[in-house]
């Protein structure tokens, strides 16, 4: 073949383009059909959320303040304890929901059990029709139940002799319950070893999560060293640039805060990025760790105030955070160093079962703890009289919106557990019944593994409808989240700053750091919870 036969470079592009436009003309009546619906999702789903992100830098209170101030919502933000003091109770709820996803579950597979077609169509229904009640009607209805001196509730307790029990375990202020006296049994335990120890027992609890991710933590010797010095630098560095940047200004006024947060921001990013590139998808968790240690190795009796916290170097000094760092560094070297010992004393295998024990025993230890030692502590005197308050009692209010909902079996989640299950192959129930599988090792063994990918996605809506729901609770128990402020989640909190008090930019940024927020537990889900190809 000669040069002169040979196709050229602009002869292939004008091929390419003109394939282009031929399958741009066949297509072109479905682009037209699809552009309204773009063009009104761009205008009514994305622009207002990019305005929030505009809008969250400007001193914002429509119709007359419109004044831009850079970040300062932000800094504001995360010194403001009473927002951060909500998440308190959303970290219960999304503790309890994890429990409550399990009835929807089991009710998806009695569902798909059913070997009638007829039965199991009759039975979908039922679990349909409740879609029909408005959500606020249904609000409403569970508010009358909880009513002290007609609801359903209290009648059920009383008729049933549960209130008495209640009563036995609470006890009076002159004559202590069973829990109160428990709590109060172990306080020398918990300030004598606990506190010094761990800071909390939150702290405990995370020594049980770091020894749990100390299993996973590699074969190869010289990389586990790296891995293992990277992650005491996370658990480190900030220390160490929180004592230069905040000593430096305290000394020179000049120095802005902002840059200071920047800084420390970065510190935190360059770290997360090389633990990242080291120990490949669990860093998310490491992040979550990191981050949740600051938390939980801190000395909860902080003796001051934090609405006195001014700004974010008070706020550094009230919360205790450097005890926070120096404890984080200490147990993420203790678990290191347990997790090496036993790899230098067994095989992979039997080390890393051995580790997993231990974790988990200790994990589980620090929640029992937790329950015994911070939930019922003093007599909340409702039950003597049979008639407790539940959404006008500080004491009872969680343990009311935890209940909100029973038996806890949305039709959403069981239509969707329901379809993964349905995508089963009869094949694999054949084997499992050739291996003598019974149906609760079938529910465990080969159900549940597979049908995980529903379980993400129920668990991402779960998150995301737990973090931002506020509408039960301004329902419930009105704006300021019930009595002693109990109830206050961050979409109420947020709800109350934009709309009650017309701080509307403020709330702009709380619900940016929200998000934010939302979206690492997204990826954290997406990276953990699949099924295994």
């Amino acid at each position: 073949m000669t040069d002169a036969t040979l196709p050229t470079s602009s002869s292939s592009d004008k091929q390419r383009l003109a394939r282009f436009w031929t399958r741009a003309k066949s297509l072109q009546k479905l682009y037209l059909l699809v552009l309204p619906t773009t063009c009104l999702i761009a205008l009514l789903g994305y622009y207002p959320k990019l305005d929030v992100v505009v809008k969250s830098t400007y001193r914002w209170q429509p119709p007359s303040i419109n004044e831009f101030i850079g970040f300062d919502h932000f800094l504001d933000a995360f010194a403001d304890p009473k927002f951060w003091s909500s998440f308190q109770l959303v970290f219960i709820m999304l503790v309890a929901n994890l429990f409550k996803m399990w009835p929807g579950i089991f009710a998806a597979v009695a569902l798909h059990r059913i070997s009638s077609d007829k039965i199991r169509y009759i039975f979908q229904v039922c679990f349909v029709i409740p879609m029909v009640i408005p959500g606020m009607v249904w609000l409403l209805i569970w508010k009358s139940f909880y009513d002290p001196d007609f609801g359903i509730f209290n009648k059920i307790l009383n008729s049933t002799g549960l209130m008495s029990f209640l009563h036995m375990m609470d006890g009076t202020r002159e004559e202590l319950g069973v829990m109160p006296q428990l709590a109060k049994s172990m306080d020398p335990f918990m300030d004598g070893v606990i506190a010094p120890v761990f800071g909390s027992v939150w702290g405990l609890v995370m020594v049980g999560a770091f020894l749990i991710m100390i299993a996973h933590h590699g074969e190869d010797s010289r990389k586990r060293a790296t891995a293992a010095g990277i992650l005491l630098g996370v658990a480190f560095l900030p220390f160490v640039v929180e004592q230069i940047l905040f000593s430096a200004a305290k000394n020179d006024a000049s120095i802005n805060i902002l840059m200071l947060v920047i800084i420390t921001l970065g510190s935190f990013i360059a770290m997360m990025w090389g633990t990242a590139r080291q120990l490949g998808p669990r860093w998310v968790i490491w992040m979550f760790l990191t981050f949740g240690g600051l938390y939980a190795f801190q000395t909860m009796k902080i003796g001051v105030d934090p609405d006195t916290a001014k700004d974010v170097t008070n706020l550094i000094e009230i919360g205790s955070f450097k005890s926070a760092y120096l404890r984080m560094f200490l147990w993420v070297a203790v678990a290191l160093g347990i997790g090496e010992l036993l790899r230098r004393n067994k095989d992979r295998f039997a080390a890393e079962a051995l580790i997993k024990t231990i974790g988990t025993a200790v994990f589980v230890g620090g929640v029992l703890l937790l329950a015994l030692t911070s939930l019922w502590t003093e007599p909340t005197g409702q039950f003597e009289m049979g008639t407790p308050a539940w959404l006008g009692n500080k004491d009872l209010v969680i343990p009311a919106l935890i209940f909100w909902g029973f038996p806890w079996v949305g039709t959403v989640g069981v239509l969707i557990y329901l379809a993964g299950l349905q995508q089963i192959p009869v094949d694999v129930y054949e084997a499992a019944e050739l291996d003598g599988i019974g149906p609760i090792g079938m529910l465990f063994r080969i159900e549940l593994p597979l049908i995980l990918t529903q379980v993400r996605i129920n668990l991402i809506f779960m998150t995301i409808g737990t973090l931002t729901t506020y509408e039960m609770f301004l329902i419930l128990l009105g704006p300021n989240g019930g009595p002693d402020n109990r109830g206050m989640v961050p979409g109420l909190y947020i709800f109350s700053k934009a709309f009650l008090e017309g701080k509307f930019g403020y709330g702009c940024a709380l619900g940016m750091v929200l998000f934010f927020m939302i979206l690492g537990l997204t990826v954290l889900y997406n990276k953990y919870v699949k099924v295994s190809k």
